[in-house]
């Protein structure tokens, strides 16, 4: 719902919702929107909702006029986050929510945040919790740290003995395949045909 917060020149706000297709803005007090002693006029302006859901603001004629964004104006379509003054008194303009359709079963206007009520008197956020400090004794240490210096770790020395063990079988056997190989070569028979004539002779 759009909604039009009045700024009082002692700090303080008015906020009105806006859920009615027209509001009459002034000192008067038989004004929609009735504003705080100062330099507008009794009947100083009004608000009529527009096609696109947001409002217009009129100015009737006042000796001070009205302004939209710093400039004097007539009339004038408002949009989201505009600036307004009636006279001498500041106003704000918010439609994050732009109202629909035009059937309006509610009152014209609801103020549902009385005069009084600023950004100061918000409750201050509370501080963050701090975890407490954990002790450096009870902090995980790091794997490197388990190991006592000078002395290697299990994992490390089952896999130099299984290295060991593989290249006490590849070595031998690479040397036996080349053997056989090179007396392919020279003989043009195969070292087992050789060693199974040999065992038959």
């Amino acid at each position: 719902m759009p909604k039009l917060i009045i700024h009082h020149p002692d700090g303080t706000q008015a906020k009105y919702g806006l859920n009615g297709p027209g509001f009459s803005i002034g000192r008067a007090a038989d004004n929609d929107i009735v504003l705080p002693p100062g330099a507008s006029s009794s009947q100083h302006a009004v608000i009529r909702l527009n096609e696109t859901g947001d409002y217009t603001v009129t100015d009737l004629d006042s000796t001070n006029k009205t302004q939209v964004n710093g400039r004097a104006v007539q009339t004038s379509p408002l949009r989201h986050g505009d600036s307004l003054i009636f006279g001498d008194i500041a106003a704000s303009y918010f439609s994050e929510i732009p109202v629909t359709g035009t059937d309006y079963e509610d009152p014209p206007t609801q103020i549902y945040e009385k005069p009084g009520a600023t950004r100061s008197s918000r409750a201050p956020s509370p501080a963050p919790v701090q975890a407490p400090a954990v002790p450096q004794a009870y902090l995980p240490q790091p794997a490197h740290s388990l190991h006592r210096p000078g002395r290697r770790s299990s994992a490390s020395g089952d896999g130099g003995c299984f290295s060991i063990i593989v290249m006490g079988f590849v070595i031998p056997a690479a040397f036996f395949c080349g053997l056989v190989v090179r007396h392919h070569q020279s003989t043009n028979t195969w070292f087992w045909d050789y060693l199974r004539d040999y065992l038959h002779s």
